[in-house]
């Protein structure tokens, strides 16, 4: 062993076999948890994921025949549905259509949502609530 030896050569340094890493792994991280534990309740839980869950919501379709089943439709956009309205059975009345479709766009500026006529042969809009837009 000369004087350089040490300088020159790495000492290399043994590595642990797969085996012997998990163990190593396995000490580091038991010994790092705390021994009491705060466990949730089962009732938290249920109230975190009641919290966390989705609004479910609707597409509904609304045949509009006279006036009153606006009110249905306000109804649905207020509760956040999507609703399809079906103005078809006015195409042979077009001064009530043209009445009704005025209502119908002040309700919808009024909640804040997006109309859009989504057929060309017959009149059918699609409503949506303030939190879904329509790309047009």
């Amino acid at each position: 062993m000369g004087l350089f030896d040490g300088v020159f050569k790495k000492e290399e340094k043994q590595k642990p076999k797969p085996k012997q890493r998990k163990a190593q792994v396995r000490e580091k991280v038991e010994g790092s948890v705390p021994s009491d534990v705060d466990v949730i309740p089962l009732e938290e839980d249920v109230i975190a994921k009641e919290i966390v869950r989705p609004q479910i919501r609707y597409v509904k379709k609304i045949i509009v025949m006279n006036y009153s089943d606006l009110e249905r439709v306000s109804e649905e956009l207020q509760q956040g549905n999507l609703v399809l309205v079906d103005l078809s059975a006015l195409e042979s009345r077009p001064e009530i259509l043209e009445k009704i479709v005025e209502q119908i766009k002040g309700m919808v500026s009024a909640v804040g949502g997006t109309a859009a006529k989504i057929c060309k042969k017959e009149i059918k809009l699609l409503l949506t609530p303030s939190d879904v837009k329509i790309a047009k």
